[in-house]
């Protein structure tokens, strides 16, 4: 919805239709790790332009956590998809966020943000109600 200060249209609705092109595939999109304090958890995330012959990846920040860790791996020879190795870290049960930008040589997508989150849980040992549970389910 729209306002206005047209007197005889102070509100209308707008549609836009059309196709959205895709400039690059992001998988996963989102990177979730999970795991148990002490443990190093870590995910690769894969750039790959759908358009165009290539796309250049200028530089890699990262936001606000120290603990998450992410390495840029250029193409291959002959090859155009880029890979972002994610890691974290923790001694304690942590919830962990951040989001990585990387810029890009587009134009028309100058920055892409891949959004990370890492859980550390203590590995408490079943209780046998639920490990009886568990085998009944399975």
């Amino acid at each position: 919805m729209v306002k206005s200060d047209d007197p005889e249209n102070k509100k209308f609705y707008l549609k836009i239709a059309g196709k959205v092109k895709e400039i690059v595939k992001i998988s996963p999109s989102t990177v979730n790790l999970n795991g148990i304090p002490g443990q190093t958890v870590s995910e690769v995330v894969t750039i790959e332009p759908v358009q165009m012959d290539e796309l250049k990846i200028l530089g890699m920040t990262l936001k606000y956590n120290k603990q998450i860790k992410a390495e840029l791996i250029k193409p291959g020879q002959g090859e155009k998809t880029w890979k972002v190795r994610v890691s974290c870290y923790s001694e304690h049960p942590a919830d962990i966020y951040d989001f990585i930008t990387l810029t890009t040589d587009n134009p028309n997508k100058s920055h892409l943000r891949i959004r990370v989150y890492a859980i550390f849980e203590k590995d408490e040992p079943m209780e046998k109600s639920d490990l009886r549970t568990h085998v009944n389910n399975e």
